[in-house]
Formats: structure tokens, sequence, C-alpha cells
């Protein structure tokens, strides 16, 4: 049974203010819980944290930490520190139907028709930033307390249900989606190169929204795209990814001849647009992209909801599986931190190769 907690809005608005600080600045927090260290012991621990702690994970952290904490002040739970039963309700309600906070400007259907399941590896994440803010600020998480084992039968129990759920794979992007965008507008131009240059490179989609016209250098080959940090480059020593221009994709042409089109020398290469149309200085968001590849996946005939934002990713790596592309050179490019990771998207496809009962079905 759940025990709920009569907390003041100002109080539990503190007590998130608190989480989201901790988790924006490890650093500091760490530093304040290690007070017996000299100053070069502890320079040598803030050092090895901020070249641990990709800035990526820790905002991803800091925006989970804020959704637990609006689902909690929704339901009258104290999040700072959270029992096991509370976020094992919370985490339940990710796998089930999902939850989108509620905002002045959002009416409950609106709400409801944003939230959707998530997979087991978002869920995963969303226990793993609770776990980091409690530690953080100074207490048991949630996992470690006494009733740990309520929340740990919970995440068997989603991991078990998700396991074979193929609604949480997306699709991946391929060259009709591309196709479809045949204007000779702005936007058109942008969502062309967003996503041969996002297939071509199997980017992240938040290192897609990072790309700037300094990181992209011209090569007698095609573009080099330097990506300075990413998911699993925990150290900061970043990537030169190579992007050919092929016959397909036509990646480098998208991309310079979105560059001419916005007139764009410095700054963001994939940046917002006013919905009439006009450009901004600033960058896409991550949401961004993924709505451009939903947009893109419709036109082409396919349910837009089975894509996503990694969807472009996903492409590339399964269609490098399909032409028998050499695995380890899938990982170099993809930037993987494991071979088993890019074995996944090459899996499927295996299946009908050399199949068993080829000679006679």
């Amino acid at each position: 049974m759940i025990e709920r907690t009569d907390v003041s809005h100002d109080a539990e608005n503190d007590m998130s203010l608190a989480g989201d600080l901790v988790v924006a600045d490890q650093v500091s927090a760490l530093a304040a819980y290690l007070p017996d260290l000299t100053p070069d012991d502890r320079e040598r621990v803030d050092g090895y944290v901020a070249r641990a702690s990709a800035e990526a994970t820790l905002r991803a952290y800091q925006s989970d930490w804020r959704l637990f904490c609006a689902w909690c002040e929704e339901s009258g739970y104290r999040s700072l520190p959270a029992t096991p039963a509370i976020v094992a309700a919370f985490l339940t309600l990710l796998a089930e139907r999902g939850f989108a906070p509620r905002t002045p400007h959002r009416a409950r259907g609106g709400r409801e028709a944003l939230a959707k399941p998530l997979g087991r590896s978002t869920i995963g994440r969303r226990l793993s930033a609770i776990v980091f803010a409690h530690r953080a600020a100074g207490f048991d998480p949630p996992t470690q307390q006494p009733d740990g084992a309520r929340l740990e039968k919970a995440m068997r129990a989603i991991r078990r249900d998700k396991r074979d759920d193929p609604s949480g794979k997306k699709r991946p992007a391929d060259g009709d989606m591309l196709r479809t965008i045949d204007g000779g507008d702005l936007r058109s131009y942008r969502d062309r190169a967003l996503l041969a240059i996002g297939m071509a490179g199997a980017f992240r989609r938040s290192e897609l929204v990072a790309i700037t016209v300094g990181r992209v250098s011209d090569d007698t080959r095609g573009l080099l795209v330097r990506v300075p940090t990413s998911k699993t480059d925990q150290e900061g020593k970043g990537h030169s990814v190579a992007i050919p221009d092929g016959r397909r994709l036509q990646p480098v042409r998208h991309y310079r001849a979105w560059l001419q089109k916005a007139a764009i020398e410095t700054g963001p290469v994939f940046r917002k647009l006013t919905p009439q149309g006009r450009l901004t200085d600033h960058p896409m968001s991550a949401q961004g992209v993924a709505l451009v590849v939903k947009a893109a996946a419709r036109s082409a005939g396919y349910p837009g909801g089975l894509f996503s934002g990694h969807s472009l990713r996903a492409g590339f790596l399964t269609e490098a599986g399909r032409q028998n592309a050499n695995l380890f050179k899938m990982r170099e490019h993809s930037r993987h931190a494991s071979i088993d990771m890019v074995a996944e998207y090459v899996h499927d496809h295996e299946r009908f190769r050399e199949h068993a009962g080829e000679g006679f079905l």
C-alpha cells in the first residue's frame, strides 16, 4: 500500500527544484559530500566525474526527474525521498499507458492523447534518473531501501511483459520516405537534408540537432562531420563521421542545397522554422526531428506511429545489414559501444538468409 504524504505546493516545488539542481550539476553535488578531500584530490575526482558523465545523459536524467516530480505532485506523493512503492507505481503507469504532465494550456483529453506506453529501455532510464537524483541528494535510492524488493519485482514484470512487445520497436527509415519530400520551399530543403544526413551518418537525434557548419568539412569523397560527444563517448573524445555522396540518398547534395537555399554560413545546420516557414537562428529540437520523420513516413504510406527520430539511425544499420556490410565497420560508423547492439538491427533480416526451408517451401 502506498502512503500519501500531504506536502504543500511550495515544499514540493522546493524538492523538485533541488532534484533538478543536483542532476544538472553532478560535480558540485559530489564535492559537497566529499568534504574531507584535499583540494588536489577533489579536483581529480571532479575532473573524472565531468569526463565520465556525458552531457546528453545528464540532460535526459534531468528531464526524467522532472517528469517523476510532476507525477508525484499530481498524485500527492513525496518525490524526494521516494519509497519503492511510489516508484514502482510510477514505472507501472509508464509501462501500461504512459504519463504526460498537466500544464495550464493542455486539456485533459489532449494530455491523455500525448501519453503513450514506454518501452523497457526508456522505463529503465527513468528508474536510473530517480536513483541518480536520490544519491546526489544524499538519500538512499529506492532500490536500496528496505522494501526495495517490491520495486525490483515490478521492474522484472515490466521487462518480461515488454520483451516480446513489437510495439516498442520502431521501424527503420528508408529512401521512399525521402522521395516523398519534393517541394521547393525551405522546409522541404531542410527536411530532405535532415533525413539524408541522418540516415547516412546513423546519427542519434541529439547528434543531428547539435551539428554546426563549423563541424562539417569537405572531403574529395564527401563530408566529414565532427561529433564532439555522444551517448557512448563517455570520455568526450569525439568522432569524425564520413558521409559519402551516394547515388540513392545523395546526402551531400541535399546538405549543400539546404545551406545554399537557407543562406546558412555559420551556426546550427538544422534549424527551426516558424509555422509560416521562416528561418530562425535556433537549432531544431530532438522532438522536431521525430516529427519530420513521422510526417515523411505517413507521406510514404507507412503508419507514422511506428517511426521515431531513431528510425534514421536504424535505417542505416538495417540497410547495411541487407547489403552484407561488415559488422565491425557498421559498429565503427554507428559509434555503438557493443557489437551486440549492432547485431540486433540485422537479426530480423538474417532470419530469412539461407533459410532451412528455402529449397522446398
